[in-house]
């Protein structure tokens, strides 16, 4: 309801407007009467109001004087005058302060009033609508720099070790924001999540997180609890309080259901102090880890002592040689099979995954020693399902996906000896290699190479791949990332400057080059290696 007061001196005149309107029908609220300014003011001073209907000529205080202490004291309120036909001086005054309109007292017609009152009413809806958008934005604006400032607070929280008393002070900033304690940490991860963001089906990584978050809001909202905060590498963190188990297996429902994804989660509770909160996070990361031995739980609570550091030994590194030497496929294919079995036996302790993973790149690093000896190399196999051995061994979600790819590749690895044993490469395809190994570094062109050999290019492309098994653009990128390889080993060597010896000018294309091949981005492989 629009409030109105009502200011006239005459009492007959009063009288009239309030009978001959039907102030509630046409949605107003009468909230009193005045007989003068003084009297109004005093009115208002104790009533909200949002329209006053006023008189020009009253004793005491006229209605200029009245206008002009209520568009000092309270600008928002809208203004119609009562005029007499003399009074059109001060009707000109009125609307210059402002007033909304003005009818005519001694002519005035109950449906010409009717009819300035909805439409100073309307204004008033428009204005008070407008006003609680406004006031709605700012909020929605204090509201979300709140929550990010919370989120970065929260992601260090989780990330770096705070001493006790500066945990404190953030749980006590955000507490309105916050579930209660005890809490429950839960980490979030999408399975595949580098194969996802190639795919590129949700267009962007920065629009396949936008879709996932709002996802896991809503479910969270549902429940009426909680935060999440968005962290690196397919990863979301969520705080909330106990219980929150159905919550979660929710939102890997509706992430499969709706977003075609699938994700596990790691959690950890109780949580009592926001101290705790990135020993609890480390808790629910390393629960995740059970994903690479079982993929059949979707939400993984953390338990003391879940994995060891004790790996189990390959078998003898002769046998795999001597297998090697004698072409036995289905050796080496058993062996692989039997090292996957032995640790995904029933009720023993499972070593990090790690150290799992680096089993196995010993099982590979044996094939590439078998191949070096006999003048092969390891990265001239080509690809199998598009992956290399070191990017599946140090990329794969589960030991299963390793050894099932392994087992498939060991086909490829045989065939690729075959190959090189029978067949040697024309004297133009082997022209060609040798110029590629000696200029790799430079901006190398297929048209330069094909005049070297006075081959047309189409025909050099078709030729180079048929002999070699591979393209010409992927014999430069093996030998490149060779020399990357020997390179990164040196540590005075930036890696910018180990992208720029090998002919890539953009050190972050070397980098996702690189990845795809060996699985690690360079500065890890520099890592691994140095220290």
């Amino acid at each position: 309801m629009t409030k109105l007061l009502l200011v006239e001196d005459e009492f007959l005149v009063r009288l009239g407007l309030k009978t001959f309107i039907p102030w509630e029908e046409f949605g107003f609220e009468l909230i009193g009467e005045a007989v003068d300014g003084l009297d109004a003011l005093t009115i208002l001073s104790e009533m909200s109001c949002d329209l006053l209907i006023t008189d020009i000529s009253m004793p005491n205080m006229d209605g200029i004087s009245l206008m002009e202490r209520v568009k000092e004291l309270y600008p928002h309120i809208k203004i119609l005058i009562l005029s007499n036909y003399n009074d059109f001086q001060y009707v000109k005054r009125a609307l210059q302060l402002g007033a909304s309109d003005y009818i005519l007292k001694l002519t005035m017609q109950p449906e010409d009033l009717q009819t300035k009152l909805q439409q100073i009413r309307m204004e008033i809806e428009d204005e008070r609508k407008k006003q609680e958008e406004t006031i709605q934005l700012s909020r929605n604006a204090f509201q979300y720099r709140q929550e990010i400032t919370m989120e970065k607070h929260l992601r260090d929280l989780m990330t770096m070790q705070y001493s006790e008393r500066e945990a404190g002070e953030l749980s006590q900033e955000y507490e309105d924001l916050l579930p209660s304690f005890p809490w429950t940490v839960s980490l979030l991860k999408i399975d595949r999540y580098e194969s996802v963001v190639d795919e590129n089906r949700f267009k962007s990584e920065k629009l396949l997180r936008f879709s996932v978050m709002n996802v896991l809001r809503e479910i969270m909202r549902k429940y009426r609890e909680g935060h999440i905060v968005e962290m690196d590498g397919g990863h979301f963190a969520m705080i909330s309080g106990m219980g929150a188990e159905p919550m979660l297996q929710e939102m890997a429902e509706c992430m499969h259901r709706y977003l075609k994804l699938p994700v596990y989660f790691g959690m950890y509770s109780p949580i009592e102090r926001a101290y705790d909160l990135h020993e609890a996070f480390g808790f629910a990361e390393e629960a995740l880890l059970e994903r690479f031995y079982n993929d059949s739980n979707r939400v993984i609570h953390y338990r003391e002592q879940m994995f060891t550091y004790n790996a189990l030994p390959i078998s003898s590194r002769d046998e795999f040689l001597d297998s090697m030497a004698r072409h036995d496929k289905e050796a080496l294919q058993k062996a692989i099979r039997n090292m996957a079995d032995a640790y995904l036996e029933e009720g023993i302790r499972r070593p990090y995954p790690d150290l799992v993973r680096e089993r196995w790149l010993q099982i590979v690093h044996l094939f590439e020693v078998f191949l070096q000896d006999r003048g092969g190399n390891l990265y001239s196999i080509m690809p199998y399902e598009g992956k290399y051995p070191h990017h599946v061994v140090r990329l794969s979600e589960s030991i299963q996906e390793i050894s099932e790819w392994l087992i498939g590749w060991i086909s490829v690895f045989f065939e690729h000896l075959r190959a090189s044993t029978v067949h040697q490469p024309r004297p133009e395809i082997q022209a060609v290699k040798k110029i590629i190994e000696e200029k790799y570094s430079t901006s190398l062109k297929m048209s330069d190479l094909a005049k070297e050999v006075n081959f047309t290019e189409p025909y050099l492309s078709s030729l180079f791949k048929k002999e070699t098994g591979e393209t010409m653009i992927d014999y430069m990128i093996r030998m490149r990332m060779q020399k990357a390889r020997e390179l990164l080993k040196l540590p005075h060597i930036k890696i910018y400057e180990v992208a720029d010896s090998i002919g890539y000018s953009d050190p972050n294309y070397f980098a996702k080059l690189f990845k795809k091949i060996e699985g690690i981005y360079p500065q890890e492989y520099r890592k691994r290696y140095i220290h």
